[in-house]
């Protein structure tokens, strides 16, 4: 049991889950959309990066473009846009740390304080994982697993399963609650979420 153990920022290594298609904002690479004439990527970068410098990028294409932050590149290995899991075992796999901690590359506007607050969830339960929940809706791909969760998850995949909420249910991943920050989900799904973005960012 992990309860009240110290897990230091040093152990965690961030992912940025860069590899959909974008279908939904037809076929764009959303972390190179421009927000106030920069990607999306930039911005993200701007707050994650105050939280950590242990940073991996997932993405499944414009990869010359990603290496250029100067971050580590990891790509799917399970075959044909297989969904944010496929993502997570990248990571997993190129990572030696402790722990992984996830957030899509769209959704610019993390909390301050994310690393933190899902790192002293973390430490003070006896689950493998975490996951943020935003007024009772869990957001599955904001999440912080231990490294040991990786046999799982390959289980989990092999079976043929995609949803990340379901699989971060089989491991029994407990809820953090950032319901205070509602702007930390709002991301690039829909035709006004760029200028809605753009508006938060200007104020």
């Amino acid at each position: 049991m992990r309860e009240y153990t110290h897990i230091s920022h040093e152990e965690i290594t961030v992912l940025i889950l860069a590899g959909g298609r974008g279908s939904r904002m037809g076929g764009c690479d959303k972390g190179l959309i421009p927000i106030l004439g920069k990607p999306t990527l930039d911005h993200l970068l701007a707050r994650i990066g105050l939280q950590s410098q242990r940073i991996l990028i997932s993405a499944n294409r414009n990869f010359e473009q990603y290496a250029r932050y100067g971050y580590p590149v990891v790509r799917d290995t399970v075959a044909g846009f297989a969904g944010p899991l496929a993502g997570f075992l990248a990571g997993f796999s190129a990572c030696n740390s402790a722990f992984l901690l996830t957030l899509p590359v769209d959704a610019p506007l993390v909390s301050p304080d994310y690393l933190a607050r899902m790192t002293r969830c973390l430490q003070q339960t006896d689950k493998p994982a975490c996951v943020a929940e935003f007024q009772g809706r869990l957001e599955p791909v904001f999440c912080l697993a231990e490294h040991g969760t990786t046999r799982a998850l390959k289980t989990y995949l092999a079976a043929g399963q995609r949803s990340v909420q379901g699989w971060l249910e089989r491991i029994g991943a407990t809820r953090v609650d950032f319901s205070d920050v509602p702007e930390q989900f709002i991301n690039l799904n829909r035709a006004g979420d760029q200028r809605r973005l753009e508006a938060l960012l200007r104020g």
